[in-house]
């Protein structure tokens, strides 16, 4: 089902689902965007994260296709379903560039589609996730990449901060608190939907948008 519904600052956005070969979603495209993100959510980023998310990345005139994580924890499904939507939008928006907003297992899907498909990712967001998992994809991603954190766990912090410096592209480490806890409070969630609606905004590159 299609409807149309107004977002501030832009004309109206077509919210209708969307799936192919295993994979469902949510696709929300403004009139004029400037480019789509595809969001990734895992175990840590439920459905009212991902609705704050696509609020925010409206407000930065950004299309936004969420996808069912479906079982949650497995890499191998994951990575497939992020290469097929990627490839539905690109296919219908030619030329706009696209982001990818991966959280907990989702930020590992989206790192190694960056390393194996540079062509389908303009810039990306990880929340969190276990660099060590996918260490070998980091130095083939040259996509703008924002890695952010929470400030519970010391092991993670400092796996994120060996893995940064192996990114071949644009980087940056961000820790906000209570952003590792699950689902998350909702001021952290808040904080981490604002980081990734600016990083794309600086990093996603200026060209036509269709």
């Amino acid at each position: 089902m299609n409807m149309l519904r107004t977002v501030p600052g832009h004309r109206c956005v077509e919210a209708r689902r969307i799936g192919a070969h295993g994979w469902q979603g949510e696709y929300e495209r403004l009139a004029r965007p400037a480019g789509a993100v595809v969001l990734m959510p895992g175990l840590a980023c439920g459905a009212s994260a991902c609705r704050l998310q696509c609020a925010a990345l409206h407000e930065r005139g950004f299309s936004t296709l969420c996808i069912e994580p479906g079982r949650v924890g497995e890499l191998e499904s994951l990575t497939p379903r992020l290469v097929e939507a990627l490839e539905w939008l690109r296919v219908s928006g030619p030329g706009s560039p696209l982001g990818v907003f991966g959280c907990s297992v989702g930020a590992c899907a989206a790192l190694c589609v960056a390393a194996e498909r540079p062509d389908l990712v303009d810039a990306l967001v990880a929340q969190g996730g276990c660099p060590d998992a996918v260490l070998a994809a980091f130095p083939r991603v040259r996509a703008a990449t924002l890695l952010v954190i929470g400030d519970g766990d010391e092991d993670v912090l400092r796996s994120h901060r060996r893995a940064l410096p192996l990114l071949a592209g644009a980087r940056r480490l961000e820790i906000v608190p209570g952003a590792d806890a699950a689902p998350g409070d909702a001021a952290a969630v808040q904080a981490v939907a604002h980081l990734a609606a600016h990083w794309f905004a600086l990093r996603l590159p200026q060209r036509l948008a269709h």
